[in-house]
């Protein structure tokens, strides 16, 4: 049997209902055993994919702006995800993590994969 790797994101993790998805097309193939998960896209047409408010919260640090609510909209989408998918994880302590590095773009590149 060979080895599959599976790359995930985007549109295919943009919410718990799309995680669900990807999931089950994971269990599907025991083949697929490498899973490379990067961040949640857009949901709808008007909707901005994590990697975008990540960048956009760093700018808004560089510009000397305030990226608290960046920060809220990405919590905020993140806690709707847990919720969703009933596990146990502390959002809070990562945009916490994220807020200390928020000059660090490479930081913020990776939290976006």
């Amino acid at each position: 049997m060979n080895t599959i790797t599976a790359k995930f994101g985007g549109t295919s993790l943009a919410d718990a209902s799309q995680i669900k998805k990807a999931a089950a097309i994971i269990k599907n193939d025991p083949s697929r055993r490498f899973v490379v998960a990067s961040a949640p896209g857009k949901r709808f047409t008007d909707d901005i994919k994590i990697t975008d408010l990540l960048y956009k919260a760093h700018s808004q640090y560089i510009n000397n702006e305030d990226f608290d609510g960046t920060l809220s909209q990405i919590s905020e989408r993140f806690a709707a995800i847990i919720k969703d998918l009933a596990i146990n994880f502390d959002i809070d302590s990562e945009i916490k993590a994220i807020k200390a590095n928020i000059s660090r773009r490479d930081y913020l590149a990776s939290r976006g994969e």
